[in-house]
């Protein structure tokens, strides 16, 4: 099943509308949607650009075939020390996302390695 949009469901109705209000009250529908579909920002947010530029010196810090645990990643590069072990795990999903690196499980324990 494919996801659709606010705006494609509002014409599916529309077509089986015969009052004219209602045909009416779903066009402003559309109009109001479309407004604030263009007034919406797509940039990434700020812990987002963030988190990439930490991503970054994650990946030039892992060495390839090597497996690494969160913990261990946090504890040895220097500008990851401070940071919890939630958002260290956040900035290793981005990476596992753009398939930069890829996670085994062993024992219930996760690895990830430079691929």
């Amino acid at each position: 099943m494919e996801k659709k949009t606010k705006i494609d469901m509002y014409l599916q109705i529309r077509a089986h509308l015969t009052d004219s209000e209602e045909i009416e009250f779903i066009d402003k529908q559309i109009a109001l949607t479309e407004k604030k579909n263009a007034s919406r920002s797509n940039k990434p947010t700020k812990a987002a650009t963030e988190n990439a530029k930490y991503a970054e010196i994650v990946l030039a810090y892992m060495e390839n075939g090597k497996r690494y645990t969160v913990t261990e990643i946090q504890n040895s590069v220097a500008e990851l020390k401070e940071f919890s072990n939630q958002r260290v795990t956040a900035i290793i999903r981005s990476l596992l996302k753009v398939g930069a690196i890829e996670r085994t499980e062993e024992k219930g324990k996760a690895y990830f390695t430079k691929i």
